[in-house]
């Protein structure tokens, strides 16, 4: 069988955007990859069944065609999975999941991209690792791990060990998420470190920025926050957070393009600032395509209100106190969704560009 296994050093490194990148380049170039993603950790449902995120994203994203979508992600992991397992272990039913849904996905592709869940250690406490997952669908590996260098070739290290100690080729490795300012340096010292190791190289994927972006709607659904007013704009994505809890002047210095403020519900002057900056010229595209979150439960009075109604900046609000909020927007990264069109193209790009797919598929020749 020819498949690829998709895995990674750790988790958000990239997976499903190399992985993405990769079916689109490969049907650029006249190939017609399968997909599947035999273990699932985040499901959601479709059409009446339980699907993994990703496979959802790569059936409606790239309008993938499957007589049953249930063959792109046999095994969903639900609450309490793992426990079950544990108390009553039975590896081959979960191993013939997987081969059925081989064996008709085979059926119509030549080749297959097989998306792993995380790195290679991950689902061994139910019997279905990464590597004994690329062990039974015959797979080739590529690891995908992040940006930097000493870290970042320590993890590819350790995931290396437990996929040959299951007998699994390495194709190589895709580093993602590379900061632009460091690109020669690391491309640079990772190719050496990689050939030293006996591990072809694949390419360096530099960050992308419009990648990590996220809108005020898929916060306001995340954590179920109202959307007091500006619905209209709940699709204004957000670059940087910035915490409102001091004196205006001061919050002033910290907007940038697509901010998202956050500000108790009380504080009239910064909230009053939000509204002032989206009316004028200098700061129009930081509003415009930024929001507010006011916390703390604290209704503001119907004439701020109503000021904030005219603004149409989108507002989210929340019982939740300031802290909490910021809490939670740190580090925050949502998946890519099937219309983000914008990021699809953009992942086709970044692989075309940065990976070296010809050598990829001479593998399987």
């Amino acid at each position: 069988m020819n498949n690829i296994y998709i895995a990674a050093t750790l988790k958000d490194c990239g997976k499903t955007s190399v992985t993405l990148g990769l079916m689109q380049q490969m049907r650029e170039m006249g190939h017609n990859p399968g997909y599947i993603k035999p273990v699932g950790q985040q499901y959601i449902e479709h059409n009446g069944q339980k699907l993994d995120e990703d496979a959802v994203l790569i059936l409606d994203g790239l309008g993938f065609q499957i007589d049953n979508p249930k063959n792109m992600s046999p095994i969903a992991i639900e609450r309490g999975f793992t426990k079950k397992y544990i108390n009553h272990p039975d590896p081959t039913r979960l191993e013939n999941k997987i081969h059925n849904a081989f064996h008709k996905l085979n059926g119509k592709h030549k080749l297959n991209l097989v998306e792993g869940t995380g790195h290679a250690g991950v689902g061994s406490c139910f019997g279905l690792s990464n590597a004994r997952v690329a062990e039974l669908t015959d797979s080739k590996v590529i690891i995908v791990a992040p940006g930097g260098i000493g870290k970042m070739l320590d993890e590819v290290s350790l995931s290396l060990s437990l996929f040959r100690e299951h007998n699994v080729e390495i194709l190589g490795v895709i580093q993602n998420k590379v900061r632009q300012d460091k690109y020669d340096k690391v491309v640079e010292t990772v190719t050496k470190a990689l050939d030293n190791m006996g591990i072809k190289f694949l390419g360096a994927v530099p960050y992308y920025k419009m990648l990590t972006q996220y809108t005020i709607e898929q916060i306001a659904k995340t954590f179920n926050y109202e959307i007091l007013c500006g619905g209209c704009a709940v699709r204004n994505k957000i670059d940087s957070v910035v915490v409102a809890a001091m004196e205006p002047e001061n919050v002033l210095r910290h907007i940038r393009p697509r901010s998202l403020i956050i500000t108790p519900g009380d504080r009239m002057d910064n909230i009053l600032l939000a509204i002032s900056l989206s009316k004028t010229k200098t700061y129009h595209d930081s509003f415009c395509t930024g929001g507010l979150i006011l916390t703390g439960g604290l209704m503001p009075h119907d004439e701020i209100l109503n000021l904030l109604v005219a603004s149409e900046i989108p507002v989210l609000f929340t019982q939740e106190e300031t802290y909490t909020v910021s809490a939670r927007m740190k580090d925050l990264l949502f998946k890519i969704r099937p219309n983000d069109t914008d990021k699809i193209r953009k992942t086709h790009q970044m692989v075309k560009e940065h990976v070296d797919v010809n050598y990829i598929l001479s593998k399987f020749n």
